[in-house]
Parts: C-alpha cells; sequence; structure tokens
C-alpha cells in the first residue's frame, strides 16, 4: 500500500505547489501591474511637478517683471509732476515777465507819443522859422532891388 500512496501524495503534492506557484504568480502579476500603475502615476505626477515649477517661474519672472514695470511708472510718473511744477513755475515767471514787457510796451508807447507831440511841435516851429526865413529872404531881395 505503501508503494501506491506515496505516487498519490507526490501527485496531490504537485498539484498544491502548482496551486501555490498559481496563486504567487497572480500575486505577482496583480503587484506588477500595480507597480507598473503607480510608475505611471509616479512619472505623471513628475511632469505636473515640472509643469508647475515652470509655471512658478514664469510667474515669478513675471513678477520681476511688473516691479520694474511698476517702478519705471512711478519714476515716470515722479519726472513728471517735476516736469509739471517746473513748467508751472516757469509759466509764473513767464507770466511776470509778459507782464513787465505789457509795462515797458505802455511805456514805450507814452515815450513814442509824446516823442510825436515833440515832433509835431518842431514841425509847426520849423515851419514857423521857415516861414520867417522865407519873409526875410523876401524883404532882402526887396532891398536888393531896389
Amino acid at each position: 500500500m505503501k508503494s501506491r500512496v506515496l505516487p498519490i501524495l507526490n501527485a496531490i503534492g504537485c498539484l498544491v505547489l502548482t496551486g501555490v506557484i498559481v496563486i504567487q504568480w497572480q500575486r505577482e502579476r496583480a503587484a506588477g501591474a500595480s507597480l507598473a500603475k503607480l510608475k505611471t502615476e509616479l512619472a505623471a505626477a513628475h511632469d505636473l511637478a515640472a509643469d508647475e515649477a515652470k509655471r512658478a517661474t514664469n510667474l515669478e519672472r513675471d513678477i520681476v517683471v511688473l516691479k520694474e514695470s511698476i517702478e519705471a511708472t512711478q519714476k515716470a510718473a515722479e519726472a513728471s509732476a517735476r516736469l509739471m511744477e517746473e513748467k508751472t513755475t516757469q509759466s509764473a515767471g513767464l507770466e511776470t515777465e509778459i507782464s513787465a514787457a505789457r509795462e515797458q510796451v505802455k511805456t514805450w508807447e507814452a515815450a513814442i507819443a509824446a516823442r510825436d507831440e515833440k515832433l509835431l511841435a518842431l514841425d509847426a516851429e520849423l515851419t514857423a522859422t521857415r516861414k520867417r526865413l522865407d519873409e526875410a529872404i523876401a524883404k532882402l531881395k526887396e532891398a536888393s532891388a531896389r
């Protein structure tokens, strides 16, 4: 009996071992599939992290550019305000100069009017003197003609 039982036990042992091997193989396949899925997810996470890092770098660069732009705008605004103050000051100075120039023009107009009056008076005197001279010449001609 022992000779017949041993091959049967051996066959049953082989079947059990085959079953254990199949179960281990299936578990390994499941673990391999799970590992492959996790590796895919890890690669996707790395890609996403790299994209987010690029995006963060771009945003930081944009922030730097924006800060520079804001600083340039502030400097331009300050320069514009200073220029406006200078122009206002110059404008006030120009208005003062214009007022002074107008006063000077009034003075010149008065001087020209006085000169014109003086010229008219001198013209009248000259006319009177010419008339007297003509009369004196006429008298001299009469006196020499006698």
